[in-house]
């Protein structure tokens, strides 16, 4: 990272701090960091103060340097690129004390809580490793969410660090027609586990929400058994585990005290085990013979295993058939690309969760042209509200939209904006009928065609299922839309006096 001018040093945790020290840090920096806000608020505007530092925390104040905590390395360098100038202004001013400086640390890996297998940072002037001591070494296989723990925590309770994404949540999973029956499945579980669907295999294409659902599992067990041990991880880390206790074994002749069979006794013991994309089994056969021992006896003591894969069952290559079997003894479901409306409501959810209002043309064009990937969807809204702010001073409108809709999936396409309302308004206005008798259950003939014709334009010109457009016109089926739709395209064909009405009403909601 390129070195900035901010007054900003690097000052390694102390693990040996006492509690009380500790505590008043904690106390001490709220404070500070409150009273930096404040100054901060009288330089920049309430939207970027909102945007970009309601999510940073403060973490200790001591010997004049405040640590505060930001979620990413993307969010670290956005913030000292723009707002530089200002943040130092507020040091220099002498609110930290005499050479008082400022230390960010790093909580999560990007915008949109997509993990990868670095550690956590902190940053200042350049990158730094975390010092060791603030990592839980209580649960030493794959801990990637580390903690600073307190002496009296680590002397009085060993917590099991379950090594979930705190934020992977269900409250937090956006639910739709594409993923209904995995979720269905997914709370089942949830509330029996080691019973209802065990195992539970997931697959999907890359970015749909597989791994969120898993850990959403893993999270709703421990709210409801909190003693129970559930432990997520990753195929490749689970390859890496087994590799390295494997090496332990052979260099150090540990004889199993701290190598292989320690490694054996943890898997085991535990009620739930989240094994995400196992599609990377294949080609190792010494892990997937570990892991079918582990499936053997977790599945015999009613202990739950959850897996997730890119692919189905029938396409996963180099895994041997007794391990593919076992994968087929609960339940599999898939996840499928999100719908258009679910779309819609993921990218309005990821917005209001930074209390940014968006135009809704701009949550519809983005929505119309990714199509494919929950993690592109993520990767746009956080394109968009980073060039908002550090070119737009915040504004968000079409034409950011398009920028990044070109960088991330270049070819674009005219967002389908055209709302329900809109079109019954028109039809009706076009019609000389009321809006209200379009919804109502009236089936005069002028009334039954301009019902018709809406239904019908609604099928052409918006991505809304048909099931949803009949919600919409009084709880209809879809079967009636569809219906609607067919006589309309084929009465067009025959009647030039009805192709006209159509071709006019969608010469005028072109307009809108």
């Amino acid at each position: 990272m390129t070195e900035t001018s901010t007054n900003l040093s690097i000052i390694p945790y102390n693990a040996e701090l006492k509690e009380k020290e500790i505590a008043k840090e904690f106390i001490d920096a709220e404070g500070v960091w409150k009273k930096f806000l404040e100054l901060l608020s009288q330089k920049l505007k309430e939207s970027e103060i909102k945007t970009w530092f309601s999510v940073i925390s403060p973490k200790s104040y001591l010997n004049n340097t405040l640590t505060v905590t930001v979620p990413s390395n993307d969010y670290y360098g956005m913030i000292v690129k723009r707002f530089n100038k200002q943040i130092n202004g507020i040091i220099e001013s002498g609110l930290l004390g005499e050479n008082g400086k400022l230390n960010y640390e790093i909580s999560q890996q990007s915008l949109f809580d997509q993990q990868n297998n670095d550690e956590s940072e902190s940053y200042q002037n350049e990158i730094s490793k975390p010092n060791p001591s603030i990592i839980n070494l209580d649960s030493p296989y794959g801990n990637k969410f580390p903690k600073v723990e307190l002496v009296s925590e680590r002397e009085e309770s060993k917590a099991f660090d379950s090594n979930l994404n705190p934020k992977n949540l269900f409250d937090s999973f956006v639910k739709g027609e594409s993923n209904e029956f995995a979720v269905a499945a997914a709370y089942a579980i949830a509330n029996n586990p080691g019973r209802s669907y065990n195992p539970f295999f997931v697959y999907g294409g890359v970015g749909l929400g597989k791994t969120h659902l898993v850990q959403a599992i893993g999270h709703e067990i421990l709210k409801k058994y909190p003693e129970k041990k559930v432990y997520y991880t990753t195929t490749p880390d689970f390859t890496t585990q087994f590799t390295t206790h494997i090496a332990q074994d052979r260099i150090e002749f540990s004889k199993g005290k701290t190598g292989i069979k320690k490694l054996d006794e943890f898997f085991k013991s535990l009620d739930v085990l989240i094994l995400d994309d196992v599609q990377n089994l294949g080609g190792k056969a010494a892990t997937q013979d570990f892991m079918y021992q582990i499936f053997n006896t977790l599945y015999n003591n009613k202990k739950h295993i959850i897996f997730s894969c890119d692919k189905p069952l029938s396409e996963l290559k180099d895994i041997e058939e007794r391990l593919v079997s076992r994968f087929k003894w609960g339940i599999t479901v898939d996840i499928q690309p999100p719908s258009w409306e679910m779309r819609v409501a993921l990218i309005q959810k990821k917005f209001n969760d930074f209390n940014i209002q968006v135009p809704e043309e701009v949550i519809h064009y983005i929505a119309t042209n990714v199509t494919d990937s929950i993690r592109t969807l993520e990767g746009c809204v956080a394109g968009t509200i980073s060039e908002s702010t550090l070119v737009y001073d915040g504004e968000i409108n079409m034409k950011i939209a398009e920028n990044v809709i070109k960088r991330v999936v270049g070819n674009i396409k005219k967002a389908k904006i055209i709302s329900l309302e809109n079109i019954i308004f028109t039809v009706a206005d076009y019609l000389k009928v009321s809006e209200n008798s379009i919804l109502s259950k009236k089936r005069t003939k002028e009334i039954a065609f301009a019902r018709q014709v809406a239904m019908h334009l609604a099928k052409e010109l918006t991505s809304m299922t048909l099931q949803s457009i009949g919600l919409y016109f009084g709880g209809k089926d879809h079967a009636t839309v569809l219906y609607a739709h067919n006589l309309i395209k084929n009465l067009i064909k025959k009647d030039k006096d009805a192709a006209n009405v159509v071709f006019d009403i969608k010469n005028i909601l072109s307009t809108l």
